[in-house]
């Protein structure tokens, strides 16, 4: 290499002739002979050291070519990684705001600035349907929220100090190639039992309890609406749980809204639709009290059903008629009257009371009722038809009684009255009344067929009037007609919607026949006679 200025020197001019100089001797060589003695020439030597030269020259210029652009990769780098220094990379973001290309100062403004602004101004307001309201603030649960770890994890996003230069460059570009990094701000603290106790009071003002339809009374003096409901409530509560995660969401993004309190129906057990059902009306039966029944025989019925009226028979219970209506005397208020006894109409105390047991042994068996003792007459009486009819005697050692169970799975009630005939205007009726679980389009029908007609003997019965009941005197003779016998079947029919789905034989009865029968008196006359 030449030194910069150097120029090599110029021939040297030749001097005059004659004069001839020698040029001085160069460093480090042999000086020349005498003057004027030719000088020897010297012989060419060949450069051995030329080739390695050129091998040093050429490999040091291929590390000067390589460290060149090793600087220059090294300065494409630094230059990569200088732009993001001391600010956040591209597409960090912390709670939503965007923090590209921000310094850690208007980073952290920002994301201070939204997060007071949130706190200070958030809230949940629990509203019910009727306009009442209850507010949450961040002031009643004591929430408070940090930014600094989410902007410090944002941050270390290509700031890694534990990395060299070309492992967060390569931080760097993979960051930038990925869709973002989103941080939010932890919760620093906030205390939940507010929010438990405040959805405790709302839930316990909220609840009603439901409470079942009940039957308040049985009126059977109303046949038109006998039973008396206490109207069911449907209750109502609120359930906590979903609300409590809503609140808790919208604490941790402190997003503010409302929320509407909304109330669950608690349905009752028993509405009084349903009690309807359980005391629908089974059966009426009527029987016409005939116009010649005198005051005080239709006096004994009235006092009979008063003592059957009302009367609520529960499941598997049974109903005796002797029982409740009691013995037929004076002292339980009955009255003398004519009654069937024994194939005659006699007087009898509580005369009368025998219509009231056909009545209720209708209804009874008509409205599904299980019959345990029930007996004819022995004759035909004129309220019924034959094989229809239930006789009763109180008398001692000849007792009769009628008696039924019930066997429909809920209780019965029975409405026993003497009312006006439905069938005719001039008489007056015995009705009885059973309520009970509905029968639905099923009913019951009481079916009777006279399958035998015994004809009464053709000798008449001579007899003595004793009692003078008839005749007094002998030459007198009163004749009290017999009647031919019946055998009679009776049947259940049952039918839905109208179809016959049975017929069922369920009695048979035998009234005897009875020849005429003569009274003649046992006294004689005097006087002419």
């Amino acid at each position: 290499m030449y030194n910069q200025g150097y120029r090599p020197s110029q021939q040297p001019q030749q001097p005059s002739q004659g004069n001839w100089y020698a040029p001085p001797p160069q460093p480090g060589k042999p000086a020349g002979k005498k003057s004027g003695a030719p000088a020897k020439k010297r012989k060419k030597q060949p450069k051995k050291h030329s080739l390695r030269h050129q091998l040093i020259k050429l490999l040091l210029l291929v590390v000067l070519l390589g460290a060149a652009c090793a600087a220059g990769y090294v300065w494409k780098i630094q230059s990569d990684v200088t732009p993001y220094a001391n600010v956040f990379l591209d597409h960090v973001s912390v709670d939503g705001i965007d923090l590209s290309g921000k310094t850690w100062e208007e980073g952290s403004r920002l994301v201070w600035e939204q997060i007071n602004q949130k706190q200070n101004g958030w809230y949940v307001r629990l509203r019910n349907t009727h306009g009442d309201y209850k507010d949450i603030t961040a002031e009643t649960l004591g929430i408070s929220f940090d930014p600094t770890a989410a902007l410090q994890q944002a941050w270390e996003v290509g700031h890694n100090d534990q990395l060299n230069l070309f492992e967060l460059h390569a931080e760097i570009e993979l960051a930038k190639a990925a869709e973002g990094h989103a941080f939010s701000s932890a919760e620093q603290s906030a205390n939940t039992t507010p929010i438990d106790t405040i959805l405790s009071t709302l839930e316990q003002a909220a609840y009603r309890a439901p409470s079942d339809a009940y039957i308040v009374s049985f009126n059977p003096d109303d046949s038109t609406n006998p039973f008396t409901f206490q109207q069911e409530v449907y209750g109502q509560r609120l359930d906590t749980s979903a609300i409590r995660e809503q609140i808790l969401d919208m604490v941790a993004n402190l997003q503010s809204g409302e929320i509407l309190l909304q109330t669950e129906i608690l349905y009752p057990s028993v509405t009084v639709e349903q009690l309807s059902q359980t005391v629908a009306l089974r059966n009426r039966s009527y029987t016409d009290i005939s116009t010649s029944s005198t005051e005080d025989r239709t006096e004994n019925i009235r006092i009979a059903f008063s003592k059957i009226n009302g009367t609520i028979l529960a499941h598997g219970e049974k109903f005796s008629f002797n029982k409740i209506v009691g013995r037929r005397t004076r002292e339980n208020g009955f009255l003398p009257a004519i009654e069937y006894a024994y194939g005659l109409q006699t007087m009898g105390w509580g005369g009368g009371v025998c219509q009231a047991s056909t009545t209720m042994y209708l209804a009874a068996v008509q409205s599904g009722m299980t019959i345990l003792k029930r007996e004819p007459h022995s004759m035909a009486v004129n309220y019924t038809e034959l094989g229809m009819d239930a006789t009763v005697s109180d008398t001692i050692g000849r007792e009769i009684d009628f008696s039924f169970q019930n066997n429909t799975g809920s209780p019965v009630y029975i409405a026993a009255h003497v009312v006006k005939s439905p069938t005719s205007k001039k008489k007056l009726a015995c009705e009885v009344r059973i309520y009970g679980q509905s029968l639905g389009d099923v009913s019951y029908k009481l079916e009777a067929e006279t399958v035998q007609v015994i004809p009464k003997p053709l000798t008449p019965i001579m007899k003595e009037d004793k009692n003078g009941d008839y005749v007094t005197y002998t030459d007198e003779q009163h004749v009290l007609q017999g009647r031919d016998g019946y055998v009679v079947n009776a049947y259940l029919v049952t039918t839905q919607n109208g179809h016959t789905l049975s017929r069922d034989l369920i009695t048979t009865d035998t009234y005897p026949e009875k020849a005429d029968t003569i009274y003649t008196g046992v006294k004689n006359r005097t006087g002419g006679y």
